[in-house]
């Protein structure tokens, strides 16, 4: 490709991952100006992840009755929808355009990673870490400036929510152009009669990697302020700690695909990320208060670079690039599923021990199971369309 091409094919890229998080990280800042009780409060918060396992596994059938390019052009204005409708009805149309957003998202982030295996066979650990470094950017980005807008809008929590229907027009914007390119080429078919990958250990292995790394982040993130305040740290500084959670995955994310697309295998990448993350928990366990900022930065590293590692490796394990989309269903599907349990698992868990020892341990379990599956899924295979590679 020219390199013209590349970096508009890059651009859109980056622009639209931006944008898988924005939906979801704009609520919380706000969650208690939304006038809902606890218990719609807490569907609203669980709904995402909720969301992003059950339509995942649809993505791959819309791929290949739309292609690619345009499959993914159409969730983004599914998102876009979303999103405005939800600035114009932040009250009424709150619950229907979270669920239009976030099925948006879940067929995205399904077909992001196998477009980027076909578009940059050569440079795939570069793009699967500026996918995700994007990603939690614009998470991080939403969180942090949500409030800042309502407040620059007198309050507002339809301009609050809706301002971040902007970047996803740019986005659309962006990926326009990509649909000329799709015009002349057919849509991909599955091979006629093709085993199913559920009998794939190496597809299972890569699952739970993603769902356990996933569960082991949505858990920190709902609960982290949580137990810094208990340790006596002020909503302010608390606030600012889980910021730093986000801004470190951001590095990491873009550094360990690099580097690890250039190993022979993914194994010791998967255990420098893991062993990040378990530092980060035994620290909260130990010392929860004094090395606040410490264990912070560490699940922070850990955290990013797992998830950037969880999506290389559904590219890198793939043999072709229509198991690649097949897989990423399969393993995000699966994964937000398992990862909705992570923080109602906390929370509850801190609820029948009444305090945060048995809920550490748990995640510490959790992690370990990880390593496990993520050091069967770094081997150096491809996921076969047979039972037993």
């Amino acid at each position: 490709m020219r390199p013209r091409h590349v970096a508009l094919l890059t651009a859109a890229v980056v622009l639209v991952a931006l944008n898988l998080r924005t939906a979801v990280t704009s609520v919380p800042p706000i969650l208690a100006d939304l006038g809902l009780s606890p218990t719609r409060a807490s569907l609203l918060a669980t709904l995402p992840v909720a969301l992003f396992g059950l339509v995942a596994a649809a993505a791959p059938a819309l791929r290949r009755r739309l292609g690619e390019e345009r499959a993914i052009f159409c969730a983004l204005a599914l998102l876009l929808v979303g999103v405005v409708a939800r600035g114009l009805w932040p009250q009424a149309g709150l619950f229907p355009a979270t669920v239009c957003a976030c099925a948006g998202i879940a067929v995205i982030n399904v077909l992001l990673p196998s477009f980027v295996r076909r578009r940059f066979p050569g440079r795939v650990g570069t793009m699967m870490g500026l996918h995700t470094m994007a990603l939690i950017a614009g998470a991080t980005f939403a969180a942090g400036l949500t409030v800042p807008v309502r407040e620059a809008a007198g309050g507002s929590n339809g301009v609050a929510l809706g301002v971040w229907a902007i970047p996803i027009a740019v986005a659309l914007l962006a990926w326009a152009p990509l649909l000329r390119e799709q015009a002349g080429r057919r849509p991909a078919v599955k091979a006629p009669g093709a085993p199913s990958l559920w009998r794939s250990p190496l597809a299972w292995q890569v699952t739970l990697f993603m769902g356990l790394q996933s569960l082991t982040y949505f858990a920190p993130l709902s609960w982290l302020p949580t137990i810094y305040r208990e340790e006596g740290i002020e909503s302010v500084a608390a606030g600012g700690l889980l910021s730093v959670f986000n801004a470190l995955g951001i590095v990491s994310s873009l550094a360990a695909p690099v580097l690890a697309a250039r190993m022979r295998d993914q194994r010791g990448a998967v255990a420098a990320t893991v062993a990040l993350t378990a530092a980060g928990l035994v620290g909260l366990l130990v010392a929860p208060g004094s090395g606040a900022l410490a264990w912070a930065v560490l699940l922070g590293l850990g955290q990013g670079a797992a998830l950037s590692l969880a999506l290389l490796m559904i590219v890198v394990r793939a043999g072709d690039d229509e198991t690649a989309a097949r897989l990423s269903g399969m393993a995000q599907g699966v994964g937000y599923t398992l990862a909705a349990v992570g923080p109602l698992g906390v929370g509850l868990l801190r609820a029948v021990s009444g305090g945060w020892t048995v809920p550490l341990l748990a995640l510490l379990a959790v992690v370990a199971l990880e390593l496990v599956v993520g050091l069967a899924a770094g081997r150096d295979r491809v996921v076969t369309e047979a039972p037993g590679e």
